[in-house]
């Protein structure tokens, strides 16, 4: 029994590979590897588009092809990728008529019949750890595939939906992600040198939180769950041993309010045994603010680069996307980390369907006060309403989305109608971005503020992969912009292609329950060991 797994890429490739030089292991997957390996005869093996230098859905096709599975697994977390995932299924299907398609991840879950109908012949919904170890069961014949449950699957022209799989409860039991599949000097941080590898590491899974745009929860459901110190422990000697020097937590929040205790153990236990990796966390600013202790000691054990996910300077905005913090807080929080030696990077959203001009400029001038404050980065956003979301339900609803085209949906585009022109949107984030960098240089320069010491040395190595990147940047000003503007005031001008029945089905399949409500508990804790 062979399995192949595949993660391919956006037709505009990462946003962080282009600006950062940062390509990540493929978590998921090789967890969906180690996943089936478990079950006796099976073999395994990844294909990365982007790390394994793929440039063309044909030569991914030719690849799959030379290795013949018996299941080929293609993760769809990324709306952006729906079309690079259907030719790859069209194109396997042309020649390995009974290799089983799979197609997984945020998207494929809330676009179930899309995807079958373009080539796959099953859909895994939400968490598939479980999900993929039966289907391989079924097709080895000790299982049947009506009884796997969380898949959506055809029975001729029927699409057929399984009853929702239970959240997993407890995280220690999966076994560990196969990192033996993929090259480590693959996955890469240039930004911060040519020989940083960045691994991988899940410590949690779901958010107990309700942003209104984000996918995190439909999707992990909302129900926090954790792994144990000695289990995150256990991988992070793994991924130690095999040579990776960075670790990218890709919990979508590093730290809430139940696991504190926990994480200051796990703090303490890496401290104790000099593992001696350097670390990127994902984190919320009133957490963080209100804990800077614990963020003292975070950064001992190896905090190098902070994620806050701030999302807008105008206090207005911030209640209506029900994202439960202030802007005071996102002060606080990039001053306690910066105080503490971490670069901090700033997400900001502009383009949200409430959002008015004004709110959109106050994000840019917050957005310098927190490079004051000492935000060493920062992501402008485009509000996008991704499936599973409410606002992609209301958009739907109320023919607010300018396209049907999902390579669009890649969170830089415009594609819903708001009340600001989506040409100026794309205008304010694109200033946004550029005027940050081009300030904090330039002040950096002129005032030659302090910099804690611990961080210096990979501001140093950013600014030389700034600069070495300048041909880069300036194609960007001088065309990527003036075209981008171009293909939005068309896209605009030409008005929706979704028609009111594939609306209507797109709607009823965002709006679905994925999990079976196995707790109305938001949090899980295991117990420590």
């Amino acid at each position: 029994m062979k399995a192949m797994f595949v993660r391919p890429s956006n037709p505009t490739k990462s946003a962080y590979m282009n600006s950062f030089g940062f390509l990540p292991v493929p978590l998921g997957l090789i967890q969906l590897a180690g996943n089936v390996l478990t079950v006796d005869g099976t073999e395994a093996r990844v294909i990365d588009m982007e790390a394994d230098r793929l440039s063309t859905v044909n030569s991914v096709v030719d690849e799959i092809v030379r290795w013949n599975p018996d299941l080929g697994g293609i993760t769809v977390h990324a709306t952006a990728a729906h079309d690079t995932s259907l030719e790859i299924a069209r194109g396997v299907k042309e020649q390995l008529k009974d290799t089983v398609l799979v197609a997984g991840g945020h998207h494929a879950t809330f676009v179930p019949t899309e995807m079958l109908d373009g080539g796959f012949d099953v859909v895994v919904l939400g968490e598939g750890d479980l999900t993929i170890v039966d289907l391989v069961k079924s097709m080895l014949g000790k299982m049947k595939l009506e009884d796997v449950m969380g898949i959506v699957y055809k029975r001729g022209e029927e699409v057929r939906r399984t009853r929702p799989r239970p959240l997993l409860s407890n995280l220690d039991l999966l076994p560990m992600p196969a990192f033996h599949l993929v090259d480590r000097t693959r996955y890469t941080f240039d930004i911060f040198g040519k020989d940083q590898n960045v691994a991988c590491v899940e410590t949690a899974r779901g958010c107990p939180y309700a942003c209104d745009f984000c996918s995190v929860t439909p999707t992990w459901g909302n129900k926090w769950r954790n792994k144990s110190v000695s289990r995150i422990m256990d991988e992070l000697r793994e991924v130690k041993n095999l040579g990776y020097k960075w670790v990218f937590f890709v919990d979508d929040i590093f730290i809430v309010f139940p696991n504190i205790r926990q994480r200051e153990r796990l703090f303490d236990q890496m401290l104790a045994e000099g593992l001696d990796l350097q670390w990127i966390a994902q984190m919320r600013a009133d957490i963080t603010a209100r804990n800077p202790q614990l963020i003292s000691k975070a950064a001992d054990a190896g905090l190098r680069v902070a994620f806050l996910g701030v999302e807008s300077g105008s206090e207005e905005t911030l209640k209506k996307m029900h994202k439960g913090l202030n802007t005071s807080w996102a002060e606080r929080a990039v001053k306690t980390l910066s105080d503490n030696g971490v670069i901090v990077l700033v997400g900001l959203i502009l383009g949200a369907p409430y959002e008015k001009l004004r709110d959109m400029w106050r994000t840019v001038k917050f957005a310098y006060r927190l490079s004051d404050m000492g935000a060493d980065g920062v992501q402008f956003s485009i509000y996008t309403p991704l499936p599973g979301t409410r606002v992609f339900v209301n958009a739907l609803k109320e023919r607010k989305l300018l396209t049907a085209n999902w390579s669009k949906y890649d969170l830089l585009t415009p594609i819903m109608k708001t009340a600001v022109n989506p040409a100026l949107v794309t205008a304010i984030q694109f200033y946004g971005n550029y005027s940050f960098y081009v300030r904090k240089w330039v002040r950096s320069k002129v005032l030659n503020t302090h910099i804690n010491p611990r961080k210096l040395p990979l501001l140093r190595s950013a600014e030389k992969y700034f600069i070495n990147r300048l041909p880069h940047f300036l194609k960007e000003i001088f065309w990527s912009f003036p075209s981008a503007l171009v293909r939005i005031s068309l896209m605009e001008g030409g008005g929706i292609s979704i028609s009111d029945k594939v609306a209507e089905r797109l709607a009823s399949e965002s709006n679905v329950i994925v999990y079976e409500d196995n707790s109305k508990n938001r949090y899980f804790m295991v117990d420590e060991k």
